[in-house]
């Protein structure tokens, strides 16, 4: 199987608590997804949206976690504060490095 990014561009009003939030997410991707969940990265754009960044070990755990987490009470906290989502993808990793 291939790793997969899931690819999400979105907007936000508040940044900073959505950011604070994150931090609940990712300790429960790690929790309940293990070695599945490879990392994440979330980061803005100059016109003030945001993409989130996430790697997975397969399709299969991507497409897991994309309909378990949005309805998930534990990660509420996060996702109340996702407002428009422009674009949501996964996406096959062909090549990857690290440093």
């Amino acid at each position: 199987m291939n790793a997969t990014i899931e690819y999400v561009r979105f907007e936000t009003a508040d940044p900073a608590e959505l950011t604070a939030q994150r931090d609940r997410l990712i300790s429960l991707l790690r929790e309940r997804y293990g070695s599945d969940f490879l990392g994440a990265h979330l980061a803005r754009y100059e016109d003030g949206s945001l993409i989130d960044l996430i790697l997975w070990a397969s399709p299969e755990a991507a497409a897991r976690a994309a309909r378990e987490m949005p309805g998930d009470p534990a990660a509420a906290g996060f996702f109340s504060l996702i407002g428009e989502v422009h674009e949501m993808r996964h996406a096959e990793v062909l090549h990857s490095t690290q440093p």
